[in-house]
């Protein structure tokens, strides 16, 4: 067996002009779109792209905002390391999604709001409305800064690529198309990113499969190394993952996102009908399965090719977050140009996610904190120029500080599937409960749902 180091750094030239060329048509998209709707722009242009945006591109966007690059690590380390178990959560989608769609979209959309917290004061008071929209800000700053944080550094630990140069480029060019280019910008460009993610982790798979010798050698090793495992009906909680456990709690999980985060429901109001959010969501059902496949798929190409070489028992990772990063470098190491095109993959899906989430808490706390005060105070409403400034900026100062989070995460210790589940399972759960509270239990009132939101 072969234990020699691989050299860390193998970006050439070509490979850094490709992931530079990802970041700026992104950047330029934003610019386009500042351009074009500058003499039309109001804060429901910016937030919510007039509510008159088409079904495939706001599809596109909904299954990026929340396929980060912490979806491909996380899915291809799951596979190789743990086998192919977590598979299985494909199958809640199929259940979680249509349930949204026909549950959730035409609630939202009769209600004719920005905030999807606003529900909360028609439905109770403000003061469980605040709740609710901080838990949101702070779920959402702590998942941005994991997506932004975590393929910087396993990146930058197999590729070279310094971990401040690529927090900052990716955050800034976010930043500024998110806060010049609003809702349009952000959609047409997780459409472009998509499109850059699914081209990356396709060519993997082909080049990995074509090295390791063809499907069949794939599957004989996943075999000897008993990683296809889809009957564990376990019901002990101390087993990694069970039928139960992934499909009861891939369903609550996956509802968090599709039924209470102010990303997802912004991008439903977006849409000119309820018929067109449904579509939409039927459109990104079969998307966000397919990227779950895919990226399962390249964690058994690349357990095929380490079968007996694994890199972190060879000293050549530190740990399974850089698998995926490392086996392409090695893979691609002869095929100048293609690490840069998965490079641009990886930050697409960070990009896509990052950008969602500037543009939702621009709105949370500009309909949820801002505008509340000046009611509460009776000072005179904000303009609609006053408006888009404010919109403008908040999205700004959300990206910066985004930025100085990613860096802090290097103090958390944990795989970063594992760090994704936990924000969402911890403070998702909370708004998800609220809400439904809300919706489904009509003598639930505001004394209780404040209690239910706060603990």
């Amino acid at each position: 067996m072969n234990t020699a180091p691989i050299p860390v750094n193998r970006f050439t030239l070509i490979d850094y002009s490709i992931f530079f060329l990802m970041l700026l048509i992104s950047a330029a998209i934003g610019f386009y779109y500042a351009w074009k709707e500058r003499h039309k722009k109001t804060v429901d242009r910016v937030l919510l792209g007039g509510r008159k945006l088409k079904v495939f591109p706001v599809a596109m966007s909904i299954m990026a905002s929340f396929t980060s690059a912490i979806s491909i690590l996380g899915f291809a380390r799951e596979m190789y390391q743990f086998g192919s178990m977590y598979l299985l959560i494909g199958i809640s989608y199929f259940i979680t999604q249509p349930f949204a769609a026909f549950f959730f979209v035409p609630f939202y959309h009769r209600l004719g709001i920005t905030s999807a917290y606003e529900y909360l004061q028609k439905r109770f008071n403000n003061s469980v409305r605040t709740s609710a929209s901080i838990i949101f800000c702070v779920q959402m700053f702590c998942y941005m800064a994991v997506v932004l944080y975590s393929p910087s550094l396993a990146i930058e630990q197999v590729t070279g690529i310094p971990l401040w140069l690529s927090i900052v480029s990716t955050g800034l060019v976010c930043t500024i198309y998110t806060s010049l280019g609003g809702m349009k910008a952000v959609v047409f460009t997780d459409t472009f990113q998509s499109i850059v993610m699914f081209s990356g982790l396709i060519l993997i798979i082909f080049l990995g499969t074509n090295r390791v010798g063809g499907i069949e050698v794939i599957y004989q090793r996943l075999y000897e190394g008993d990683r296809l495992q889809f009957l564990e009906f376990s019901a002990s909680p101390f087993v990694r993952h069970t039928f139960w456990s992934i499909m009861i709690g891939g369903f609550f999980t996956s509802l968090t996102v599709y039924g209470s985060n102010q990303a997802t429901i912004q991008r439903y109001l977006t849409l000119p009908s309820i018929k067109d959010a449904q579509i939409a969501m039927m459109i990104n059902l079969l998307g966000t399965f397919s990227i779950l496949v895919i990226c399962c798929l390249c964690g058994f190409v690349a357990y095929a090719n380490y079968f007996d070489c694994d890199p972190l028992l060879s000293n050549r990772i530190s740990n399974y977050d850089q698998l995926l990063p490392f086996f392409v470098v090695d893979l691609l190491k002869n095929f100048y140009g293609l690490p840069g095109l998965f490079i641009a993959c990886i930050y697409s899906a960070a990009l896509s996610t990052i950008s969602s989430g500037l543009n939702s808490l621009s709105a949370v706390f500009l309909h949820d904190f801002i505008y509340p005060f000046y009611a509460s105070f009776k000072i005179k409403s904000l303009s609609h120029r006053r408006s888009m400034i404010t919109t403008n900026f908040l999205a700004g100062c959300f990206g910066l500080i985004t930025i100085g989070l990613a860096y802090l995460c290097k103090y958390v210790g944990s795989t970063v599937l594992q760090i994704s589940l936990s924000i969402f399972g911890l403070l998702g759960g909370p708004l998800l409960g609220v809400l439904m509270l809300g919706m489904l239990v009509p003598f639930a009132n505001s004394k209780v749902n404040f209690i239910f939101v706060c603990f």
